[in-house]
């Protein structure tokens, strides 16, 4: 007996069924997010930072950190006496700069320009690494490291030889600063001893040829000028002294839509001049009338005693109270 077959069954789309002339369904917006969902991106201004620029831009979970030894310099001191002195003349030669640990804010009168300065103690930094930068999980782990370096190391003593001018990788700034001589050797070993926390992290190691020293004062640098060179070490000025050079605007100088805006350059330019590099005659003046009395182990010695590690704006440091680990 033969089963009667059934007949399949086709159903017609909506869209068969629409009529042709219907309008079309409007789609619906969604909500927007309510405030608290929203991370707000930092704005890089210049203007709060004395004409400074944000060299690397910010990564939400991402910190800022370096290495460096501490020199508290007090006042009263032969050092704190012969930096005064020093930053005198560099005031002289060159308005535009700055000392380190002084406030400058740009107000509304005449010079454009308050300087509020007052005699305290000056903390300089002898750094020990490039800036690096650490996600938050990284961040314990990268105490603990270099705390095991400070419990293995004993203090020693360090002192100045000279002055020189450095600039940061970026050129956007000039240093003045005093190089060390005695204590090179025992700083290249710490540099070794940082080497593998850093290769660890990916993060790059300080300089091929290091020039450890501490900064007493700094510049801004035109942006329109720029000397061809490796960018792997810092320069001294001495080796482009004369030489007018050219750079392009970094993308770092622009603000958070990547325009400058006119009145933004002409109120920077106002209240933060800049400069191609210190004079060339800076360096070799401070040397000659200086050189003798920094390079004075009573004067430009200091004990490298503390390591300390700046993780975005927290501050951890530890004490050498080790036995030296080759």
């Amino acid at each position: 007996m033969k089963r009667a077959s059934r007949a399949l069954v086709t159903y017609s789309s909506s869209e068969d069924d629409a009529p042709a002339d219907a309008p079309e369904r409007k789609k619906k917006k969604l909500p927007s997010l309510a405030s608290s969902f929203i991370v707000p991106v930092p704005v890089d201004n210049p203007a709060l930072h004395q004409g400074r620029v944000r060299a690397t831009p910010h990564v939400e979970g991402q910190y800022a950190a370096y290495v460096y030894i501490p020199l508290a310099v007090h006042p009263g001191t032969a050092l704190y006496s012969l930096i005064d002195e020093v930053l005198d003349i560099v005031k002289e030669m060159v308005p535009a700069a700055h000392a380190i640990g002084e406030i400058v804010s740009c107000s509304s009168n005449t010079s454009g320009l308050v300087v509020d300065s007052s005699r305290r103690v000056r903390e300089l930094h002898l750094s020990l690494t490039r800036p690096i930068f650490l996600r938050a999980h990284q961040r314990e782990g990268f105490k603990r490291a270099i705390k095991l370096i400070a419990s293995r190391r004993t203090p020693f003593q360090a002192s100045f030889a000279t002055f020189s001018e450095l600039e940061n990788d970026e050129r956007t700034r000039a240093f003045l600063s005093l190089e060390v001589g005695a204590g090179h050797n025992e700083l290249r070993d710490l540099l070794s001893a940082l080497s593998p926390t850093l290769q660890s992290l990916r993060q790059r190691d300080f300089y091929s040829q290091p020039r450890f020293h501490v900064s007493i004062a700094w510049v801004l640098l035109d942006p329109n000028t720029s000397v061809n060179g490796d960018t792997d070490t810092k320069r001294h000025s001495r080796v482009y002294e004369g030489v007018t050079i050219v750079e392009g605007t970094s993308d770092n100088d622009l603000t958070s839509n990547g325009d400058i805006g006119e009145s933004n350059k002409q109120f920077q330019a106002k209240c933060f001049p800049r400069v191609p590099h210190f004079p060339s005659e800076l360096i070799p003046t401070l040397n000659q009338r200086f050189g003798a009395r920094v390079s004075s182990a009573h004067i430009g010695g200091f004990d490298a005693d503390t390591i300390v590690v700046k993780i975005g704006k927290d501050i951890f440091s530890w004490p050498f109270q080790g036995s030296h680990v080759n």
